[in-house]
């Protein structure tokens, strides 16, 4: 089993819809799924939002959603 499935089984797993609600509250706007699919599989300027597949469906984690950010607040910082 690879770390990053290791990690995030470990954390607060949520489901993408889930997620969306998540960012919502901070965004005040529901992201659409497609986006969050579009950060886990392709990223956004180098960074990926990490997720594990189960069956049909996609599970990332709150720690994961506050990594995300981060990384992208610290890119765009930098820029």
């Amino acid at each position: 089993m690879s770390s990053n499935v290791e990690r995030l089984l470990t954390e607060s797993v949520i489901t993408l819809e889930e997620a969306r609600s998540e960012l919502a509250s901070v965004l005040g706007k529901r992201p659409d799924k497609a986006t969050l699919c579009r950060w886990i599989h392709r990223g956004c300027y180098g960074t990926k939002l990490e997720a594990i597949r189960l069956g049909r469906q996609l599970l990332t984690s709150r720690e994961a959603l506050t990594r995300f950010i981060s990384e992208r607040t610290l890119t765009n910082s930098s820029r």
